[in-house]
């Protein structure tokens, strides 16, 4: 048997009218209406983040093994040499106003400059520590702190900088726990440092919005896991445009595909996103498939256009489905967590909620939901946690 396990990052959403019930999709209720739907409860204490909905989607999560965001992402982005006494950090460029409060906690998704502004922070040596940062998707980076003096032991638990909301000043980064103490302190030094530096740049005087400050946040240091292939027996394989999925998949030690065009945004290549899967299926035995464009347009509150992006989904889909054999194929479509699309949610708009999900295929059993959306999916099945894995392969057809 053959899976291709679609997440639609923030596909899910809230509220009535949803973008999944507006949207024109005859190809994903085609797949409901013949497959069994249903919500999967992600689980989530804190905020919640799409590292941590990919791993439990996949049956991996688990608090005590989890290695933190940043050292996801730094995979992600190509910085494999990793070592134990390491501190990552996934990091956001952001906009300090004069009066030093938040004016954009994304630098208005202005990635101009952001690659040579990342550069100039990389290779600072504060307190023993050096600082190799990389630039990451979008308004992202990832900093890695590696001490390159003897003795010195860093510490994930501290807390981020970051206020969440504009208008106010960054936070202290302050200890979570005692041996955190110099951790932090090295982290407010480099923060400060890395304004002046920042600051001074002429690309960031021709910006409208600065990168002029950075904010810190999913601290985590290298841990080992099970593989994919040593839980599961399957030989698997992702296709995504943003690292932080790169990185979760190659911490499970999947395969990544590569494909032109796949940027994380809704200017994504769908159409070649979807033949590749196609492509891979007859490779791999599961292939991950993921769309960022989704949450995206909810950020941005572009309810109408998250619709449409999923009515080209469905289309690039519905290509596909044609030389796909239902019979040797589970196809399963799913979020890692729903993000809200109005504005009158907050502006973080990830929310809790838990996410609709199909599983179809002719060897499914079927339920009586014939459409996909977070409404219909209420009157189906309902998994917490790590469980999604075992309810697909104990609803296959023997």
């Amino acid at each position: 048997m053959k899976f291709l396990f679609i997440t639609l990052d923030g596909g899910g959403d809230v509220g009535e009218h949803t973008p999944y019930q507006t949207a024109k999709k005859p190809n994903i209720d085609m797949l409901a209406k013949k497959g069994i739907c249903g919500l999967v409860d992600i689980g989530y204490k804190g905020t919640p983040q799409s590292d941590v909905g990919y791993l439990t989607l996949l049956g991996f999560y688990s608090s005590e093994n989890y290695p933190g965001r940043g050292y996801l992402e730094a995979l992600g982005v190509g910085m494999r040499d990793i070592q134990k006494e390491d501190l990552c950090i996934r990091g956001n460029f952001a906009t300090l106003d004069e009066n030093g409060n938040i004016l954009d906690r994304r630098a208005a998704r202005d990635e101009t400059g952001l690659d040579e502004l990342s550069e100039k922070l990389n290779g600072i040596e504060i307190n023993g520590i050096q600082f190799r940062v990389r630039r990451s998707s979008g308004h992202r980076l990832v900093i890695i702190l590696h001490p390159i003096r003897p003795n010195i032991k860093l510490s994930e638990h501290v807390t981020s900088n970051d206020p969440e909301r504009i208008g106010a000043p960054i936070l202290q980064i302050k200890p979570r726990k005692p041996e955190a103490k110099f951790t932090a302190s090295v982290l407010n030094k480099f923060v400060s440092r890395a304004h002046k530096i920042l600051s001074a740049e002429y690309v960031n005087r021709q910006r409208k919005f600065p990168a002029n400050i950075i904010l810190m946040r999913g601290f985590g240091k290298r841990k080992e896991t099970q593989t994919f292939g040593e839980k599961y027996g399957m030989t698997s394989c992702c296709i995504a445009g943003i690292p932080i999925v790169k990185g979760v998949a190659l911490y499970l030690g999947m395969d990544i595909i590569s494909v032109p065009g796949a940027t994380g945004y809704p200017d994504t290549d769908l159409e070649a996103k979807f033949r590749h899967a196609k492509n891979s299926l007859e490779k791999y035995d599961f292939v991950w498939l993921h769309i960022n464009g989704t949450d995206i347009l909810s950020h941005d509150c572009k309810r109408r256009e998250k619709a449409g992006f999923i009515e080209k989904i469905d289309t690039e889909l519905g290509k596909i489905l044609k030389e796909i054999n239902l019979k040797k194929t589970v196809i399963v479509i799913t979020s890692d967590h729903r993000t809200a699309s109005s504005p009158d949610y907050p502006h973080y708009r990830h929310t809790k909620d838990p996410v609709p999900t199909l599983v179809s295929g002719d060897d499914i059993k079927a339920n009586s939901i014939d459409k996909f959306d977070e409404h219909s999916c209420e009157r189906g099945f309902f998994i917490k946690g790590n469980n999604l894995m075992r309810f697909i392969f104990d609803n296959i057809k023997t």
